[in-house]
């Protein structure tokens, strides 16, 4: 069997989301969330303001989850929501919930072709996730256990554990220091290219952009020492010559 790519590395560090998480962030004006807040026990809002709610909230983390100033100092979901004029008003119990059906909306599912992927890349590498996400950690850590993949990772770095979000360098250091790896032996996958391979490279790691079905890089986003199609594309792609 020729060498593979992967081969040069110790460690594979992996983003989730639409690298192996997908269906994330299920939010927008045409998405009704009553369904989510009776199951997380809400009986207090009506549909539309319970969509005011959720919109807003989604659009204040919106405006810093793109500003550069935020990178290393990103708040927490609840302290987003507890800042919304039109929350304040609200019993503590109720922003419980409404924290609740955010973190359900954001969380996707991982498939099981990408399940198999992952179990067969632990094989031979050890593995890393460091992935954004704007709630609490035990929404998206669900998903793992159902699927059964939470015990692959070596080490797990979720921004909401930090009040960081890539492209922050600090969450690709933090991954490298509980690993003890020096990053040249650690190769980056994610879909990303202003946040994965940016932090990534700014860590002095390699990098493989997973393109899913995106447009080409413009001239503008960072070069990839790697490109590839699909996560599988990891198990199969030699070595160049």
């Amino acid at each position: 069997m020729s060498a593979r790519f992967i081969d040069n590395f110790t460690v594979l560090l992996l983003d989730m989301g639409n690298t192996f998480m997908f269906g994330c962030n299920r939010f927008g004006k045409d998405i009704d969330y009553s369904a989510t807040y009776s199951r997380c026990g809400g009986a207090v809002l009506d549909t539309q303001t319970l969509s005011a709610v959720i919109d807003a909230l989604l659009a204040r983390i919106l405006t810093d989850y793109r500003n550069p100033a935020y990178y290393d100092a990103f708040g927490t979901v609840g302290e987003y929501l507890r800042e919304l004029p039109m929350a304040k008003t609200l019993p503590s119990e109720e922003l419980d919930i409404l924290e609740r059906v955010f973190g359900a909306h954001e969380a996707g599912h991982i498939p099981y072709s990408h399940v198999r992927v992952l179990r067969e890349l632990n094989r031979s590498h050890v593995l890393g996730l460091v992935s954004n996400i704007w709630s609490n950690r035990g929404f998206f850590e669900a998903e793992f256990r159902q699927v059964g993949i939470l015990d692959l990772f070596r080490v797990i770095v979720w921004s909401s554990d930090y009040g960081s979000i890539k492209p922050s360098a600090r969450l690709f250091r933090e991954a490298l220091d509980a690993l003890e790896m020096h990053p040249e032996d650690v190769l980056f996958v994610g879909d990303n290219p202003k946040r994965d391979i940016v932090g990534a490279k700014a860590a002095g790691m390699k990098t493989a952009w997973l393109r899913n079905d995106q447009r080409p890089l413009s001239p503008a986003d960072p070069i990839p020492d790697y490109t590839i199609s699909d996560l599988g594309e990891l198990l199969v792609l030699e070595a160049k010559k």
